[in-house]
């Protein structure tokens, strides 16, 4: 199957959910194997989607500029975490103008450097979708290119390209038998896919009682002149 008849620009809103499905656990799943833990390497992450969505004959960019998410702590409190200030991070936006982030979900892992003595429990799902939630704050300021100077990353970047060219082809896609990985997911028209312990469900039910904190208004005060002190 070829590209141009494996879909009609014309007739698509979105991405695919098969493609979603292949994309998402073949991309998160051979970053976590590579890396040990894909929360650290965003542009790595955002790159390989590129590469996959390429390979079923879709075009994406990635995204450089500040993100914010809510965090779920131990405690039940919640709280902004994410890259402003100085902190930039990477995502991909698809030709739907999808905002795709496979890092939110295991956020979580990381300490929130607003308040690093609290243990966050959970944070959003990987985010699939035009229309975004509002514990979800993305400030773009550009689009990145991929520069990896680190020899340990490039080969990391080959590592994964190998399996994306193995794995994510569109003769290979099982239709609504594509398997999601096993992490919440919101893909287009918020369709929300929960993971097998209900992570979602517990962050959203902490949400739904406290309610999505005020953004601090320091957060992204700087994002046009992040570059130009």
């Amino acid at each position: 199957m070829n590209s141009s008849d494996s879909h009609s620009q014309s007739t698509l809103q979105n991405t695919p959910l098969p493609v979603i499905a292949n994309v998402s656990r073949i991309v998160a799943m051979a970053s976590d194997r590579v890396t040990g833990d894909r929360s650290d390497y965003p542009l790595l992450v955002a790159a390989c989607v590129v590469e996959a969505l390429k390979q079923h004959g879709f075009n994406s960019r990635i995204m450089y500029g500040q993100a914010a998410w809510v965090e779920v702590l131990e405690n039940h409190a919640v709280q902004w975490a994410g890259c402003w200030g100085e902190s930039l991070t990477f995502w991909v936006q698809t030709e739907f103008a999808e905002t795709v982030d496979l890092n939110t979900s295991v956020a979580w892992k990381k300490r929130s450097h607003g308040n690093p003595d609290q243990k966050p429990l959970y944070s959003p799902p990987i985010l699939w979708s035009r229309e975004i939630p509002r514990f979800y704050q993305y400030h773009p300021e550009g689009v990145a290119e991929v520069e990896l100077t680190e020899e340990l990353d490039k080969k990391r970047f080959d590592a994964i390209l190998l399996e994306i060219r193995e794995k994510c082809l569109p003769e290979l896609l099982r239709g609504d038998q594509e398997e999601f990985i096993n992490e919440p997911i919101l893909c287009p028209h918020r369709k929300l896919l929960d993971d097998s312990k209900h992570t979602f469900q517990m962050f959203d039910r902490t949400l739904a009682v406290s309610g999505i904190p005020e953004l601090p208004s320091s957060i992204f005060k700087n994002v046009s002149h992040t570059h130009h002190h």
